[in-house]
Protein backbone atom coordinates (compact mmCIF):
# COMPACT_ATOMS: atom_id res chain seq x y z
CA UNK A 1 0.00 0.00 0.00
CA UNK A 2 2.91 2.50 0.89
CA UNK A 3 4.46 1.92 -2.51
CA UNK A 4 1.18 2.17 -4.56
CA UNK A 5 0.41 5.97 -2.36
CA UNK A 6 3.96 6.78 -3.59
CA UNK A 7 3.40 6.28 -7.33
CA UNK A 8 0.08 7.90 -7.24
CA UNK A 9 1.53 10.86 -5.16
CA UNK A 10 4.65 10.57 -7.92
CA UNK A 11 1.42 10.52 -11.29
CA UNK A 12 -0.10 13.51 -9.57
CA UNK A 13 2.91 15.85 -9.93
CA UNK A 14 3.04 18.52 -12.17
CA UNK A 15 5.29 17.29 -14.88
CA UNK A 16 3.60 13.31 -14.48
CA UNK A 17 0.01 15.48 -15.57
CA UNK A 18 1.76 17.26 -18.69
CA UNK A 19 2.56 13.36 -19.55
CA UNK A 20 -0.85 12.31 -18.65
CA UNK A 21 -2.01 14.77 -20.82
CA UNK A 22 0.46 13.82 -23.50
CA UNK A 23 -0.54 10.37 -23.33
CA UNK A 24 -4.11 10.61 -23.45
CA UNK A 25 -3.93 13.01 -26.72
CA UNK A 26 -1.82 10.19 -28.17
CA UNK A 27 -4.26 7.65 -27.48
CA UNK A 28 -7.09 10.06 -29.17
CA UNK A 29 -4.82 10.32 -32.00
CA UNK A 30 -4.65 6.49 -32.00
CA UNK A 31 -8.14 6.03 -31.96
CA UNK A 32 -8.70 8.67 -34.92
CA UNK A 33 -6.38 6.98 -36.97
CA UNK A 34 -7.98 3.58 -36.22
CA UNK A 35 -11.25 4.93 -37.45
CA UNK A 36 -10.05 6.51 -40.38
CA UNK A 37 -7.80 3.43 -41.62
CA UNK A 38 -11.15 1.58 -41.07
CA UNK A 39 -13.22 3.82 -43.22
CA UNK A 40 -10.86 3.77 -46.03
CA UNK A 41 -10.28 0.22 -45.94
CA UNK A 42 -14.45 -0.20 -46.78
CA UNK A 43 -14.12 2.41 -49.23
CA UNK A 44 -10.83 0.39 -51.17
CA UNK A 45 -12.45 -2.68 -50.69
CA UNK A 46 -16.08 -1.95 -52.01
CA UNK A 47 -13.61 -0.70 -55.00
CA UNK A 48 -12.78 -4.41 -55.19
CA UNK A 49 -16.00 -5.72 -54.98
CA UNK A 50 -15.25 -6.96 -51.25
CA UNK A 51 -17.93 -6.10 -48.60
CA UNK A 52 -16.97 -6.78 -44.81
CA UNK A 53 -18.41 -5.65 -41.51
CA UNK A 54 -17.31 -2.37 -39.60
CA UNK A 55 -16.09 -4.78 -37.10
CA UNK A 56 -14.02 -6.78 -39.49
CA UNK A 57 -12.44 -3.52 -40.55
CA UNK A 58 -11.78 -2.57 -37.07
CA UNK A 59 -10.14 -5.44 -36.80
CA UNK A 60 -7.86 -5.70 -40.33
CA UNK A 61 -6.57 -2.16 -39.17
CA UNK A 62 -5.57 -3.26 -35.87
CA UNK A 63 -3.96 -6.50 -37.17
CA UNK A 64 -2.13 -4.89 -39.32
CA UNK A 65 -0.70 -1.77 -37.61
CA UNK A 66 0.27 -3.78 -34.81
CA UNK A 67 2.31 -5.46 -37.79
CA UNK A 68 0.93 -8.90 -37.02
CA UNK A 69 -0.61 -9.34 -40.49
CA UNK A 70 -2.38 -12.41 -40.46
CA UNK A 71 -3.58 -12.14 -44.26
CA UNK A 72 -6.80 -13.65 -43.80
CA UNK A 73 -7.95 -10.37 -45.20
CA UNK A 74 -5.98 -8.53 -48.28
CA UNK A 75 -6.44 -6.56 -50.89
CA UNK A 76 -5.56 -7.17 -54.48
CA UNK A 77 -5.34 -3.67 -56.09
CA UNK A 78 -2.49 -1.70 -55.86
CA UNK A 79 -3.85 0.88 -54.14
CA UNK A 80 -4.85 -1.17 -51.48
CA UNK A 81 -1.48 -2.69 -51.14
CA UNK A 82 -0.30 0.94 -50.93
CA UNK A 83 -2.82 1.79 -48.25
CA UNK A 84 -1.85 -1.38 -46.12
CA UNK A 85 1.93 -0.55 -46.30
CA UNK A 86 0.74 3.32 -45.19
CA UNK A 87 -1.11 1.20 -42.39
CA UNK A 88 1.59 -0.60 -41.34
CA UNK A 89 4.04 2.00 -40.96
CA UNK A 90 2.06 4.34 -39.30
CA UNK A 91 0.85 1.41 -36.83
CA UNK A 92 4.85 0.57 -36.28
CA UNK A 93 5.89 4.08 -35.34
CA UNK A 94 3.33 4.96 -33.48
CA UNK A 95 3.67 1.47 -30.95
CA UNK A 96 7.46 2.33 -30.79
CA UNK A 97 6.55 5.84 -29.71
CA UNK A 98 3.49 5.49 -27.41
CA UNK A 99 3.96 2.30 -25.23
CA UNK A 100 8.17 2.97 -24.68
CA UNK A 101 6.74 6.42 -23.58
CA UNK A 102 3.70 5.39 -21.26
CA UNK A 103 5.78 2.12 -20.15
CA UNK A 104 9.02 5.11 -18.97
CA UNK A 105 6.55 7.53 -17.91
CA UNK A 106 3.95 5.39 -15.94
CA UNK A 107 6.33 2.03 -14.79
CA UNK A 108 9.70 2.89 -15.02
CA UNK A 109 10.12 5.97 -13.56
CA UNK A 110 7.20 5.79 -10.70
CA UNK A 111 9.76 2.27 -9.74
CA UNK A 112 12.50 4.66 -9.59
CA UNK A 113 10.60 6.80 -7.13
CA UNK A 114 10.08 4.35 -4.72
CA UNK A 115 13.37 2.81 -5.14
CA UNK A 116 14.51 6.01 -4.08
CA UNK A 117 11.91 7.04 -1.59
CA UNK A 118 12.94 3.55 0.20
CA UNK A 119 16.57 4.50 -0.05
CA UNK A 120 15.90 8.14 2.22
CA UNK A 121 12.74 7.03 4.25
CA UNK A 122 10.47 9.79 4.99
CA UNK A 123 9.84 8.66 8.39
CA UNK A 124 12.09 6.15 11.13
CA UNK A 125 10.68 3.05 12.48
CA UNK A 126 7.92 2.90 15.51
CA UNK A 127 10.25 2.25 19.04
CA UNK A 128 13.51 4.72 17.65
CA UNK A 129 14.53 6.28 21.03
CA UNK A 130 17.38 7.72 22.28
CA UNK A 131 18.93 9.36 18.86
CA UNK A 132 19.95 12.55 17.91
CA UNK A 133 17.91 14.66 15.13
CA UNK A 134 20.59 16.73 13.09
CA UNK A 135 19.50 19.56 10.36
CA UNK A 136 22.12 21.06 8.45
CA UNK A 137 25.76 20.26 6.91
CA UNK A 138 28.88 20.81 6.71
CA UNK A 139 31.62 20.10 9.12
CA UNK A 140 30.13 20.57 12.40
CA UNK A 141 27.53 18.20 11.55
CA UNK A 142 29.88 15.52 10.21
CA UNK A 143 31.83 15.96 13.30
CA UNK A 144 28.74 15.05 15.49
CA UNK A 145 28.06 12.28 12.92
CA UNK A 146 31.47 10.54 13.49
CA UNK A 147 31.19 11.13 17.75
CA UNK A 148 27.42 9.22 17.07
CA UNK A 149 29.02 6.73 15.09
CA UNK A 150 31.66 6.23 17.57
CA UNK A 151 29.87 6.29 20.75
CA UNK A 152 27.11 3.85 19.15
CA UNK A 153 24.71 6.59 18.95
CA UNK A 154 21.69 6.21 16.31
CA UNK A 155 21.45 9.43 14.43
CA UNK A 156 18.97 10.97 11.62
CA UNK A 157 19.99 13.72 9.09
CA UNK A 158 16.74 15.50 7.82
CA UNK A 159 17.25 16.55 4.09
CA UNK A 160 14.41 18.72 2.55
CA UNK A 161 15.80 17.93 -1.20
CA UNK A 162 15.29 14.55 -1.66
CA UNK A 163 18.31 14.77 -4.64
CA UNK A 164 20.42 16.11 -1.76
CA UNK A 165 18.71 13.20 0.81
CA UNK A 166 19.84 10.76 -1.57
CA UNK A 167 23.21 12.39 -2.37
CA UNK A 168 24.02 11.97 1.24
CA UNK A 169 22.77 7.94 1.73
CA UNK A 170 24.82 7.18 -0.73
CA UNK A 171 27.82 9.11 0.87
CA UNK A 172 27.06 6.81 4.34
CA UNK A 173 24.54 8.83 6.30
CA UNK A 174 21.42 8.21 8.01
CA UNK A 175 19.03 10.38 5.98
CA UNK A 176 15.31 11.23 6.29
CA UNK A 177 13.58 13.22 3.86
CA UNK A 178 11.26 16.02 5.16
CA UNK A 179 10.42 19.80 5.17
CA UNK A 180 12.86 21.49 8.30
CA UNK A 181 9.83 23.84 8.82
CA UNK A 182 7.16 21.00 9.16
CA UNK A 183 5.67 19.60 12.19
CA UNK A 184 4.76 16.41 10.56
CA UNK A 185 8.48 16.35 9.71
CA UNK A 186 9.52 16.12 13.36
CA UNK A 187 6.81 13.34 14.23
CA UNK A 188 8.12 11.36 12.08
CA UNK A 189 11.78 11.67 13.30
CA UNK A 190 10.35 10.84 16.94
CA UNK A 191 11.64 14.00 18.39
CA UNK A 192 9.87 13.18 21.64
CA UNK A 193 11.54 10.36 22.06
CA UNK A 194 14.83 11.85 20.83
CA UNK A 195 18.10 12.49 23.32
CA UNK A 196 18.78 15.68 21.57
CA UNK A 197 18.27 17.96 18.41
CA UNK A 198 20.97 19.77 16.88
CA UNK A 199 20.65 22.49 13.82
CA UNK A 200 23.58 24.52 11.99
CA UNK A 201 21.67 26.29 9.33
CA UNK A 202 21.12 29.78 8.93
CA UNK A 203 19.85 31.51 11.91
CA UNK A 204 16.35 32.34 10.60
CA UNK A 205 16.17 28.27 9.90
CA UNK A 206 17.54 27.55 12.93
CA UNK A 207 14.89 29.28 15.01
CA UNK A 208 12.22 27.79 13.08
CA UNK A 209 13.29 24.77 13.61
CA UNK A 210 13.31 25.44 17.63
CA UNK A 211 10.30 26.33 17.44
CA UNK A 212 8.78 23.49 15.20
CA UNK A 213 10.45 21.21 17.65
CA UNK A 214 8.88 22.71 20.51
CA UNK A 215 5.66 22.40 19.50
CA UNK A 216 5.95 18.57 20.02
CA UNK A 217 8.86 18.11 23.01
CA UNK A 218 9.22 21.03 25.51
CA UNK A 219 12.02 18.48 27.12
CA UNK A 220 13.98 17.42 24.03
CA UNK A 221 17.31 19.65 24.02
CA UNK A 222 18.16 21.62 21.21
CA UNK A 223 21.43 22.75 20.48
CA UNK A 224 21.55 25.72 17.55
CA UNK A 225 24.55 27.72 16.17
CA UNK A 226 24.64 31.61 15.71
CA UNK A 227 26.01 33.69 13.06
CA UNK A 228 25.44 36.84 15.22
CA UNK A 229 25.37 37.71 18.75
CA UNK A 230 21.85 39.42 18.12
CA UNK A 231 20.22 36.12 17.23
CA UNK A 232 21.46 34.06 20.71
CA UNK A 233 18.88 35.72 22.34
CA UNK A 234 16.26 35.18 20.00
CA UNK A 235 17.12 31.63 19.85
CA UNK A 236 16.97 30.71 23.77
CA UNK A 237 13.31 32.42 23.49
CA UNK A 238 12.68 30.10 20.06
CA UNK A 239 13.38 27.22 22.74
CA UNK A 240 16.78 26.14 22.34
CA UNK A 241 18.61 24.90 24.97
CA UNK A 242 22.18 25.83 23.74
CA UNK A 243 23.24 28.63 21.66
CA UNK A 244 26.61 28.55 19.88
CA UNK A 245 28.40 31.53 18.04
CA UNK A 246 31.25 28.93 16.33
CA UNK A 247 32.94 32.19 15.79
CA UNK A 248 33.69 33.38 19.08
CA UNK A 249 34.29 29.51 20.14
CA UNK A 250 36.77 29.90 17.41
CA UNK A 251 38.09 32.50 19.25
CA UNK A 252 38.37 31.45 22.45
CA UNK A 253 40.08 28.35 21.06
CA UNK A 254 42.73 30.70 19.20
CA UNK A 255 43.08 32.85 22.02
CA UNK A 256 43.70 29.91 24.49
CA UNK A 257 46.31 28.01 22.32
CA UNK A 258 48.19 31.60 21.96
CA UNK A 259 48.23 32.66 25.73
CA UNK A 260 49.42 28.92 26.51
CA UNK A 261 52.10 28.97 23.97
CA UNK A 262 53.37 32.12 25.27
CA UNK A 263 55.36 31.26 28.43
CA UNK A 264 56.62 27.88 27.31
CA UNK A 265 58.05 30.29 23.72
CA UNK A 266 59.69 32.43 26.26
Amino acid sequence: MKSVGLILSYLSGAPRQRNLRLVGALVGVLVALITLYSVIFHGLMAREGQQHSWATGVYWTLTVMSTLGFGDITFQSDAGRIFSVVVLISGALFILVLLPFAFIQFVFMPWVAWRDANRAPRRLPDGTADHIVLVGSGPVIDAVVRRAIDAGITYVLIESDPTDALARHDEGYEVMIGDVDSPDTYRAARVAHAALVATTRADTTNTNVAFTVREISAEVPIVATASSAASVDILELAGCSEVLQLGEVLGRAVARRVLGATPAAR
